[in-house]
């Protein structure tokens, strides 16, 4: 039979690892809520390539659409797995670059065009990567397009 003592001790056991549970499940769920990194993957980046390659392949012609374009190359950047990172990040500051072009300032025009050369390499290296690791050919993106 247990004294009141060894009660008391079990019942604190318990309720301390009860409330050790409960501030794990607590931290998880806060620090999901409070913007923890997205997953990085070829598997997760492919899943987006394939749902959003219309939209990757779409030439914008509204303001709005190349601001959609933008925040969805920022949004995939975030899950773009580590070797095509940075050519995924040079291709989304490619498009910023591109919607600062002022019409008829040719300091502008020249501007977006040593942009879209620079960025070259990269377009060229996510465009084969896409195909060689998700098996999608998502075409000529950012940089220059191909003659």
């Amino acid at each position: 039979m247990r004294t009141s003592r060894q009660f008391i001790i079990s019942s604190n056991n318990t309720c301390r690892r009860s409330i050790g549970i409960a501030a794990i499940g607590l931290g998880s769920l806060l620090a999901a809520a409070c913007g923890q990194p997205p997953e990085r993957s070829a598997e997760r980046f492919c899943g987006e390539l394939v749902a959003r390659k219309d939209d990757i392949r779409a030439l914008p012609t509204t303001p709005d659409e190349v601001a959609a374009l933008i925040n969805l190359y920022s949004r995939m950047g975030e899950v773009a797995p580590l070797e095509v990172q940075q050519d995924w990040d040079d291709l989304s500051a490619n498009l910023k670059t591109a919607n600062t072009l002022k019409v008829g300032d040719a300091a502008s025009l020249q501007k977006v065009a040593d942009s879209a050369y620079a960025t070259q390499r990269s377009a060229e290296r996510v465009a084969a990567w896409a195909l060689g690791t998700c098996g999608l050919d998502i075409g000529p993106v950012g940089g220059v397009a191909a003659p």
